[in-house]
């Protein structure tokens, strides 16, 4: 190879390295500016910040299951729940995102759905009692009783 063709070579090569850092720093600026917003309460903000997340690094289980919470507090269950479910394809022993992805089910009626993320979540932690009263809670919905209300999002 002729020496100006390998100074390109490395020079593009320097160059993708540079990118890959800048793309790395963004994703996490990005990520903490979400969950800020998020525990702040601003989840339209926090869902923007997460979709950036998630089209610089598609694989990325947390943005996904993050952008479902934020997603989830305003209503929107059945996007959450694709959230959720992204997150778990990704990420398959997920149990925070299979107890929400059921806590969404179960707001949307759908029982036996969210009985079942439930008992995924607990067979994955099972020392997550929140886990437990969530499905306590779907199981008497599911028979017309109400013992209390929801429990809360990990």
């Amino acid at each position: 190879m002729k020496p100006v063709k390998v100074s390109l070579c490395i020079g593009f090569a320097c160059i993708c390295l540079v990118a890959i850092g800048c793309w790395a720093d963004r994703t996490t600026t990005e990520l903490e500016e979400g969950l800020t917003a998020s525990n702040a309460g601003d989840y339209k903000s926090a869902i923007v910040n997460f979709t950036n997340v998630i089209r610089l690094e598609p694989g990325h289980a947390e943005a996904h299951y993050y952008r479902g919470l934020a997603r989830y507090k305003i209503g929107l269950h059945e996007d959450a729940i694709t959230d959720y479910s992204r997150a778990i394809l990704i990420r398959p022993a997920f149990p925070e995102a299979f107890l929400n992805r059921g806590l969404a089910r179960h707001r949307l009626g759908d029982y036996q759905a969210a009985i079942e993320d439930l008992e995924q979540a607990i067979q994955l932690n099972p020392r997550d009692g929140n886990a437990y009263l969530s499905r306590a809670k779907v199981e008497a919905d599911s028979r017309g009783g109400i013992i209390g209300p929801e429990p809360k999002q990990n």
